[in-house]
This record gives structure tokens, sequence and C-alpha cells, in this order.
């Protein structure tokens, strides 16, 4: 599909030991996915994501196609119901780690950017940089008062977590930690556009210190998707980044070159629980 990537994944300068990271692909119809899992507790959630989440959106998204075009479910609901597949059967064996999770599903010249946790995805434009993703945050008005609603608390320990525990308020898993910990994600959908030139996925150990502009800088400055990566992870960590560190830097400039559209396109964003 003429999109190059690089990945770097590290802590410090040892193996990011809790993250895990994806690349799919579908020539025949024109699907690439990048993904990130970004565990807590454990590797083993991040792990089962990785190799469950996209096979199950790939899957029903090929059973939908049988279907009368009025009966067929859009590609971000197949994906949400990939998500919550994923988080079922995690918490249906009751592992009590979890992970975040970001993906950035192409197709053709949509896309869509797809997060529960605090992991991104920034997408290079003429202005700059446009983060596609939200962070979900415990002490976020409607996050908090989701988990409130349903009995939970959150409790500030160094930073807020719900029940004292978890700094995020969305994540695949954490079965210990449910209901109050979601797994529905938030989806921005929309249409590519020939501005957009790179693109980066990351885990919260680059955007604690880093900010997207900063991150596509340097994504351009190296000018090559390999380097872009690594020197994303470095510049984390010359900026005091302790945490684990995965990068994924797409170049999407051959893909998106020859499109008729300038600007890129934010047509819809779902979310069935209205994050800020």
């Amino acid at each position: 599909m003429g999109i190059d990537y690089g990945i770097s994944d590290e802590m410090g300068w040892r193996p990011a030991m809790e993250d895990e990271h994806a690349i799919y692909e579908d020539g025949k119809r024109f699907f690439f996915s990048a993904e990130i899992y970004d565990g807590h507790g454990g590797r083993q959630p991040a792990r089962i994501a990785a190799e469950m989440l996209t096979p199950s959106f790939l899957h029903n998204w090929a059973m939908e196609a049988d279907k009368p075009l009025r009966m067929r479910k859009g590609e971000a609901e197949i994906l949400r119901d990939a998500y919550l597949a994923v988080d079922a059967y995690l918490v249906g064996r009751g592992i009590r780690a979890g992970t975040c999770a970001v993906q950035l599903y192409l197709i053709g010249e949509h896309f869509l950017a797809a997060n529960a946790g605090d992991s991104r995805v920034v997408i290079g434009t003429d202005e700059g940089a446009v983060m596609l993703t939200h962070d979900h945050k415990p002490d976020l008005p409607k996050e908090r008062s989701r988990i409130e609603a349903l009995g939970g608390s959150v409790v500030l320990f160094g930073v807020p977590r719900v029940e004292g525990v978890l700094a995020i308020s969305r994540a695949l898993g954490d079965s210990c930690l449910k209901p109050y910990v979601s797994a529905e994600p938030r989806i921005t959908e929309g249409i590519l556009g020939a501005e957009n030139d790179f693109a980066v996925l990351a885990c919260d150990g680059v955007w604690d210190v880093l900010a997207p502009g900063a991150v596509l800088e340097t994504v351009r400055f190296e000018g090559d998707p390999h380097r872009g990566a690594h020197g994303v992870s470095k510049k984390a960590m010359d900026n005091g980044s302790t945490d684990n560190i995965t990068v994924i830097v797409l170049d999407l400039r051959k893909y998106t070159s020859s499109l008729e559209n300038r600007k890129m396109e934010i047509l819809k964003v779902h979310d069935a629980l209205g994050s800020m």
C-alpha cells in the first residue's frame, strides 16, 4: 500500500517489557493498521490484544460484506465490537492486569483512529500536528461522574487513580477494577488529505514529556520513519521519561500524495461514553 514505517520500543535502553505492537495489512481490501498496546500489571493482556483485536475486526468486517448493504455495520462499529470482545475475553479469563490500546486503521482514503487509555495517535498536517485520540484520565469530569455513578471512586495517589490504583479510566482487561474501568473506545473517523505526511503512534512514555508538535518536528527532521521512531524515543528519554516507550512512525507521503482532497477531514467521533 506504499506505507513505510518504523518502530522503536524500549524502556531506558532496555526493551519495553509490558508493551506490544502490531502491524496488519490486507492489500486486497486496501487495509493497513498500526497499533500499540501499553500493558500495566503484566504483559499478558497487551500480548493477547495485539494478537486478537485486529484479526477479530478483519473477520467480522468480512462477515458484514456478505450481508445486505442496509444491514451492514460500519467499520467504526465493528472496531468497537472488537474492543469489547477482547475485553470480555480478558475478563472472562480472570486476568487482573490490563492494557491501553491505540490503533490507526487506513482503509483506502478513510481512516479510523481508536484508543482506550492514554496512548495517542498524532498526524501531520499543513498546520503542524493534529491529535486524533483523547486521553482517558479518571479526573476528567465525565469519566469521574461515570465512575462515581457506578459506585467507584477517584483517589489522588500521586495522580488521580481509579479506586486509588489505576491512573487511566479506560483500558482492556483490569477485571479487578470492573465496571469502573471501561473498555469502550473513542474512535475518530475521517478522510485523509494530501497534507498528511507522517503519523505517529506512541504510549504515554512519550506524551508525558513531549508535545505532539515536537514529536512531528523530530520525525520530519529525520525524514525517515525508522530514524524518526528512534529519534522520538531518544528525545523522550533525554527529556526525562523513565516509562515504557513504544513509537510507531508511518510515512504517509506516497500514500496521500495522489489524493484529491488537500485537507484531512474528520467526519465523526464515536464514543458511547461521550468523553470530553
